[in-house]
């Protein structure tokens, strides 16, 4: 063979092996970003919570009938026409959940939050009225009305204000 013979199937084995080269390196390099891509993911701590609650529109909520996000574990509850609160689900010392008695007759008016657990009552605002933890708030969250729309900021609990043993329950209206 010539040198130009020996130069052209040089070439021809060189060309030959491109084909196979990128068939096996596209397949490699999908599975390197995707096993990339795994460890991103798990490195990332999954899945977090919303940082706010959208709680729906205002119209939604009546005065003194709390709605429960069981999945947040947040009461909200419209007070006023534009004053709403966010309360934590559990009670001060127990810590079990909390449900809404709108029947439930106490100090000579009804409606009240209840501790599932130890029985103590805590008005609408999440104020306790029983003996033992008397004028104590629940924890709570940040409120904002923002376009019509009940948003509830989650990223921190509300420290509750000092107790006031002397405050009045607020129940809602009688039907």
């Amino acid at each position: 063979m010539t040198a130009n013979g020996e130069a052209a199937s040089w070439w021809a084995r060189r060309l030959a092996t491109w084909p196979w080269r990128i068939g096996l390196g596209v397949p490699l390099l999908a599975g390197a970003v995707l096993a990339i891509g795994a460890l991103i993911s798990l490195a990332s701590g999954g899945y977090e919570h919303p940082k706010t609650l959208s709680a729906g529109p205002v119209e939604e909520f009546s005065p003194g009938a709390p709605k429960l996000f069981n999945e947040e574990n947040v009461w909200v509850v419209r007070l006023t026409q534009n004053e709403f609160v966010a309360l934590y689900d559990r009670g001060l010392e127990s810590k079990c959940p909390l449900q809404w008695r709108r029947e439930f007759e106490f100090m000579g008016r009804t409606g009240w939050f209840e501790d599932t657990c130890n029985g103590y009552a805590y008005d609408l605002t999440g104020r306790c009225f029983s003996d033992a933890c008397r004028g104590a708030l629940l924890d709570g969250f940040d409120v904002t009305l923002s376009g019509g729309s009940v948003e509830v900021d989650l990223r921190a609990l509300q420290s509750p204000a000092p107790a006031d043993p002397l405050a009045t329950p607020l129940t809602p209206p009688v039907q």
